[in-house]
């Protein structure tokens, strides 16, 4: 039984595991960029700070799909594809909905 919740809870983690970890990455990179936005006016501030936050994401999406693709007991745990996304009939209904072996159960 406790097996089985823990399974869940790990699921359930796996779903929301790339959002969190572009939200985190995103944050991080925006904060990099308010250190060095009181040095500059308003706009080249927000500029610098937009860009980090950017360029900082994109990287830790980039390490988060490769952690992914190189491990595949984490894929099993997570229960997601290469590419991030979780494996389950719904979501494969939802992104080919017009082939028949993606009918939602």
């Amino acid at each position: 039984m406790a097996g089985r919740a823990l399974r869940l809870i790990f699921r359930i983690l796996g779903w929301v595991a790339t959002p969190l970890v572009l939200v985190i990455a995103a944050t991080t990179g925006a904060v990099l960029g308010l250190l060095i936005a009181p040095a500059l006016s308003t706009y080249p501030a927000l500029a610098v700070t937009l860009v980090f936050g950017t360029v900082v994401a994109a990287a830790g999406l980039y390490g988060w799909v490769r952690l992914l693709r190189r491990s595949p007991r984490l894929r099993h745990t997570l229960d997601m594809t290469v590419e991030g996304v979780p494996e389950s009939p719904i979501v494969e209904h939802l992104m080919h909905p017009d082939e028949p072996e993606s009918e939602a159960k």
